[in-house]
C-alpha cells in the first residue's frame, strides 16, 4: 500500500522533507570517580528536571534533549547539557564513556534512584527480575518523528481514496512500515556503530559472557537491553501491538509500557489510544554510546541516522504474509554481527555492501543535503574495512580484556574539556557569552529553554524572552534607552543628587575648538554622547589643541554630541546592581602588560592577547592608534623593552570592551559605595545595572560633601555578566544565577 511513497515524494516535490523531521536524544551515562568506582552522590538537580536526572540507578545520569527540527540544533543542546552536568557534579567525579558499566563492585551497594516511591518501587522490581547488571548498561535513544507537512500533503493528493479519508490510519501506517524496516535492517546500525565489544570482569555472574570480543554486547538480544515481552508484542498492524502490550501490562509480566525492551517504540498521547490518536514519535532504543563523542553522539551518526531513516520509508513494505519472518530474519541477523568477532571482516559483508550500494543510490537520486553524503562516505568506509568499525578501535585500546583504565582516562579529557574555560557552553559558543552564561544557568535550574533567533541569541526561558546583551524584562525599554545616552544619564543622576563629572557638551567640531581655550589645563577626557564598549573615548593627560582636535573628530564619528570632562584621579569601578542588591564590584583595570625585562611592548601584547580573546570574558589588549597615542603621553611606545615589574597602560580609559582586566573586589569594597549604587540604579528605574564609578580610596567611607572620593562615570542596562562570573583575578561571584532567580521569582 505504501509502496510508491518515495516515487510520489519525488511527483509532489516533497524530496526536502524526506530528510527532515523532529528529533530528541536521550544519554544516559555512570558517574565514576578517577579510579572508575561508582558514584552515588545525589544528583545535584531538582526532581523533575526536564533535562538533567537519574536513571536506573543513583550513579547513573540522563540527559534529555528538547525536539528539534533540525540535527544542529538537537546536538547543541545534548553538548550544552553535556557541559552543564559535568560541572555540576563533584570534582573527583566523571561520566563513564562507555555502554557496558565499569566495574560493579558489590551489587548490594548499588543505590536504585528514587526521585518518587513510585518509581523507586518500580526499579527496585527491575532490578531485581533482570538483575542490576542489566540496567546499569547505558544508551542513547534517538526519537523522531516525521514532517506532519509531508504526511498531509501526500495523504490529501494520493493516500485518501485508499485510508477512506483517515488520515490517522495513514499516519499511522507510515510509522508502522518505519518500525518494520528498521527491524529489518538495523543490523546495519550494530555494525556501524557498535560500540560495547566486552564486557568488565565481574559483569557477567548469572550466565558466562562470550569466549571473545564481539561487535556490541549491548546492542545484542542475548547480552543486552532486552526481554523476553520485546518478542511477544506484534508489530503486524499498530492495533495488534497495543492489544499485546496491553495484555502483558494487564498478566502483570510488565509493569508499564517502558517495561517494553524492544528496539523501536511507538509513543502517542496514551498507549490505548495510540490507534485512534496517533503515533507521536519513534523511539529507536538500543544504540551503544560512542565513547570517542563528549556527548556520547556525533553529528556524523546523527546524520547517517536521518540518511537510514529517510532510506526505510522509500523501501519496499514488508507483505503481511512474509512480516514475521522477515523480522525474525532482521534479529537473527542483528544478533549474529553483534556477536561476532570485530577483528575481521563481517560474516554478513555481502548483505551490508548491498545495503549500503542500495542507500548510495537513494542519496543520489533523492538530492540528499551533504552533511548526509558526508555521514555515508564515512560509514562506507567502515564497510569496507572493518577496522574503521568502533568496536575494532576499542578492541585495541582493551588492555587484558578491560576497558576500565581506557575509560577512565577518557572520561578525565572528556571533563577536562568542559572545566577548562567554564564561561563558555559547548553548542552555543557562537553567542555572547553573557547569553552563554544565562542558557548554562537556566539548564541547571531546569528552566525551559527555547532559543528564537541563533544569530542575534534572543532566547525564551520559559515565558521570559532574554536578548542576546542580557536584556530582559527587568529593565524597561524607557529606562534602557535612557542610560545609552551619557548626557542624560549624568542629567538624572545629578538632578538626584548623586555625584557626576562636570562638563559641556558641543554639537560641532567648531564650537568645541573655539571651546577649548577657555577649559582648565587638566587632564581631560572627551567622548561620544551615545557609544557603546568606550568607542570614540579618549583621554588627554596633556591637553593641547591639536590633541583636542583629534579626540574632538573621533567622538563625533560616533555621534553628533561630545562630551568634554575633567579626567578624574581614581580607580574605575563596575558595580553590578541586581534587584536593588549589590551582586559584584569589579575593579576596571585599564588594559595594560607588566614588563619582564626581555619582551617589546607590542611582544608583550600579543603573549597576554594568547589568553584572551572572543571566546573568553577579557578582551583582546588593543594595538591600534590610540593604543600608541595613550603609550606616547605616558613617554612609551610599542618597540620599549621594560623592566621587569613595571606595569604600563595601553589605554587610560577603562573599559572592559577594550582589554581592561576584571578583578574581583565584591568583599573588599566600603558600603557606602555600594548604597550609592543602588541609588544611582533607583533614580534610572533599572532593576539590572552596570555602575561605572571612579572611587579615589575603596576602604575610605564616602562622604558625601568631598566630590572627589566618588563619582559616577556611565550606566550600563546590560552589563557583562562574564566579567563577574570568571574575573582575571580574584573570586567569581554567582551574579546569573542570581539573575535568573529575580527574573523568575514568580515563578520559584
Amino acid at each position: 500500500m505504501l509502496n510508491q511513497f518515495g516515487a510520489l515524494l519525488k511527483k509532489r516535490a516533497l524530496t526536502p522533507l524526506l530528510f527532515s523531521g523532529q528529533y530528541g536524544i536521550e544519554r544516559e551515562g555512570q558517574r565514576i570517580d578517577h579510579q572508575g568506582q561508582l558514584q552515588q552522590t545525589v544528583l545535584p538537580f531538582k526532581a523533575g528536571h526536564p533535562y538533567l536526572r537519574n536513571d536506573f540507578a543513583r550513579s547513573q545520569a540522563e540527559m534529555v534533549t528538547d525536539y528539534f527540527s533540525s540535527r544542529q540544533q538537537t546536538l547543541n543542546q545534548l553538548a550544552a547539557l553535556n557541559a552543564v552536568l559535568l560541572r555540576q557534579l563533584k570534582a573527583g567525579e566523571m561520566l563513564w564513556p562507555l555502554s557496558m558499566p565499569p566495574k560493579l563492585g558489590d551489587l548490594k551497594a548499588i543505590k536504585v534512584a528514587a526521585p518518587t516511591k513510585s518509581a523507586q518501587r518500580y526499579r527496585e522490581n527491575i532490578g531485581k527480575k533482570y538483575g542490576y547488571r542489566m540496567q546499569m548498561m547505558s544508551a542513547v535513544h534517538f526519537n523522531f518523528s516525521l514532517p506532519e507537512k509531508l504526511l498531509r500533503t501526500l495523504f490529501e493528493t494520493d493516500y485518501h481514496d485508499q485510508f477512506a479519508d483517515h488520515y490517522i490510519a495513514f499516519h499511522n501506517a507510515v510509522y508502522l512500515k518505519l518500525a518494520q524496516n528498521y527491524l529489518r535492517y538495523r543490523y546495519v546500525l550494530t555494525y556501524l556503530l557498535g560500540a560495547s565489544p566486552l564486557a568488565e570482569s565481574d559483569f557477567f555472574q548469572q550466565q558466562p559472557g562470550p569466549s571473545e570480543m564481539v561487535r556490541s554486547l549491548h546492542m545484542s538480544q542475548k547480552y543486552g537491553y532486552d526481554n523476553v515481552a520485546a518478542q511477544q508484542v506484534s508489530l503486524s498492524s499498530l492495533t495488534d501491538y497495543v492489544t499485546d502490550l496491553q495484555r502483558l501490562l494487564k498478566t502483570h509480566e510488565l509493569q508499564g509500557p517502558r517495561e517494553l525492551y524492544a528496539a523501536v517504540r511507538f509513543h502517542g498521547q496514551s498507549l490505548a489510544q495510540l490507534p485512534q490518536t496517533g503515533v507521536h514519535y519513534l523511539e529507536l532504543r538500543t544504540f551503544d554510546l560512542n565513547p570517542f563523542a563528549p556527548a556520547g553522539l556525533t553529528a556524523t551518526d546523527f546524520s547517517f541516522l536521518q540518511l537510514f531513516l529517510a532510506y526505510l520509508l522509500v523501501l519496499p513494505s514488508t507483505p503481511q504474509t512474509d512480516l514475521n519472518a522477515q523480522l525474525k530474519h532482521g534479529a537473527a541477523l542483528n544478533e549474529a554481527i553483534a556477536l561476532e568477532s570485530p577483528l575481521n571482516v563481517s560474516q554478513a559483508q555481502t548483505q551490508l555492501a548491498q545495503f549500503m550500494a542500495g542507500l548510495k543510490q537513494f542519496m543520489l537520486d533523492y538530492q540528499a543535503p551533504q552533511a548526509l553524503q558526508n555521514a555515508w562516505q564515512l560509514m562506507q568506509k567502515r564497510v569496507e574495512d572493518y577496522r574503521q568499525t568502533p568496536s575494532y578501535q576499542l578492541c585495541q585500546m582493551s588492555q587484558n580484556q578491560s576497558l576500565q583504565s581506557w575509560g577512565i582516562k577518557q572520561a578525565r579529557t572528556f571533563k577536562k574539556q568542559v572545566t577548562t574555560a567554564c564561561y563558555q557552553l559547548p553548542g552555543y559558543l557562537s553567542f555572547p557569552l553573557t547569553s552563554q552564561l544565562i542558557l548554562a544557568a537556566a539548564f541547571r535550574r531546569g528552566i525551559n529553554v527555547q532559543v528564537l533567533d541563533s544569530q542575534s541569541a534572543i532566547l525564551r526561558l520559559n515565558q521570559q524572552v532574554v536578548l542576546g546583551n542580557g536584556q530582559s524584562s527587568l529593565n524597561t525599554q524607557s529606562a534602557t534607552l535612557l542610560v545609552q545616552n551619557r548626557f542624560a544619564t549624568k542629567t538624572v543622576l545629578g538632578q538626584a543628587g548623586l555625584p557626576v563629572p562636570p562638563g559641556a557638551t558641543y554639537q560641532e567640531m567648531t564650537s568645541a575648538i573655539q571651546a577649548f581655550a577657555t577649559l582648565p589645563q587638566q587632564p581631560l577626557v572627551v567622548k561620544p554622547k551615545i557609544s557603546a564598549h568606550g568607542a570614540g573615548v579618549t583621554v588627554l593627560l596633556s591637553p593641547n589643541k591639536t590633541d583636542f582636535k583629534m579626540a574632538a573628530k573621533s567622538a563625533f564619528a560616533y555621534d553628533s554630541t561630545i562630551m568634554v570632562e575633567p579626567y578624574l584621579n581614581g580607580t574605575i569601578y563596575r558595580f553590578l546592581v541586581i534587584d536593588e542588591q549589590v551582586a559584584a564590584i569589579a575593579e576596571c583595570t585599564p588594559a595594560n602588560v607588566v614588563g619582564d625585562g626581555r619582551h617589546t611592548l607590542a611582544t608583550l601584547v600579543q603573549l597576554k592577547n594568547q589568553k584572551r580573546g572572543k571566546q573568553t570574558p577579557f578582551s583582546p589588549l588593543p594595538l591600534d592608534q590610540l593604543t600608541k597615542f595613550d603609550l606616547q603621553q605616558q613617554g612609551y611606545n610599542l618597540q620599549q623593552v621594560l623592566p621587569r615589574g613595571q606595569q604600563v597602560y595601553l589605554r587610560l580609559a577603562a573599559d572592559f570592551a577594550t582589554g581592561s582586566d576584571a578583578i574581583d573586589v565584591t568583599k573588599e569594597m566600603d558600603t557606602s559605595y555600594q548604597k550609592l549604587a543602588l541609588t544611582a540604579a533607583k533614580a534610572l528605574k533599572l532593576k539590572v545595572a552596570g555602575i561605572n564609578m571612579v572611587i579615589a580610596n575603596l576602604y575610605q567611607p564616602l562622604v558625601p560633601e568631598q566630590s572627589n572620593m566618588a563619582n559616577i562615570l556611565s550606566v550600563t542596562a546590560q552589563p557583562e555578566l562574564a566579567v563577574h562570573e570568571v574575573p582575571f583575578f580574584g573570586q567569581g561571584q554567582p551574579v546569573t544565577q542570581q539573575l535568573l532567580k529575580v527574573l523568575f521569582a514568580a515563578t520559584k
